[in-house]
């Protein structure tokens, strides 16, 4: 899929508010190639295709795509499209297929892709429950979500100490299943704690370790990770 699918009137052209510009300036990140962030992608993606939340998926929407932190490391099998309101945060995303365009109001028909995803996006956003809605309508078979475990000491951290990772602090597990009910009208059919990489802040040679251990650790996890199959029935 590529921009001549797009409605031009839907792409955001520009930031919107002081918040919109620290993430067209690129915000504070690692670079996808950093190998921290390797480890905690590949990790990651390991996860995923363990627990089938990557089955039968040729085309995946990484929602608020960024730099590329989770957009890079997917199998070759599966054609990803980038997509993030900020062009300073995609102009740097290593795939191919990048579009830029608001998470609330996706530029994309009905069941466009297999997958729908988003990592840790939802926090920064007013409208959360409206992004998962336009994931589970552009998804075909799925959407899966990761964001912060808000009661991990790491998080409480972050989220007191930088602006833009404040609203992390609203993020429980039963806030996010709220969410997923207000966005869908159902729970989802997967939610868990897991992994330990704070993929901007670890040291590399801490990453290294928990980059062995294992991915779920439900009181330890730094992230949520929910996902909602579309052929359940309700």
């Amino acid at each position: 899929m590529g921009t001549d699918d797009l409605d031009p009137a839907k792409i955001s052209k520009v930031p919107r508010t002081s918040e919109d510009r620290f993430w067209e300036d690129g915000g504070t990140y690692r670079p996808a190639e950093h190998p921290v962030v390797e480890i905690f992608a590949r990790q990651r993606i390991a996860y995923l295709r363990a627990k089938g939340a990557l089955d039968n998926a040729a085309s995946l929407l990484d929602v608020g795509a960024g730099n590329g932190f989770s957009s890079r490391y997917y199998p070759d099998s599966i054609h990803v499209v980038a997509c993030d309101f900020a062009s300073g945060m995609l102009r740097t995303n290593p795939v191919s297929d990048r579009i830029q365009c608001d998470g609330g109001q996706l530029p994309f028909a009905d069941e466009s892709f297999d997958v729908a995803t988003c990592w840790e996006l939802l926090h920064h956003l007013d409208d959360p429950a409206g992004a998962i809605s336009e994931m589970w309508r552009v998804a075909k078979k799925r959407i899966v979500l990761f964001e912060p475990n808000r009661i991990h000491p790491g998080h409480i951290v972050l989220g007191l100490s930088r602006q833009e990772e404040r609203r992390s602090l609203l993020f429980s597990p039963g806030y996010m299943r709220r969410l997923v009910q207000q966005a869908i009208g159902r729970s989802p059919d997967r939610q868990e704690r897991c992994g330990l990489l704070f993929p901007n802040i670890t040291p590399l040679p801490l990453a290294r370790i928990f980059g062995q251990l294992p991915y779920r650790l439900p009181l330890a996890g730094i992230s949520q990770l929910l996902v909602v199959e579309k052929d359940r029935i309700a």
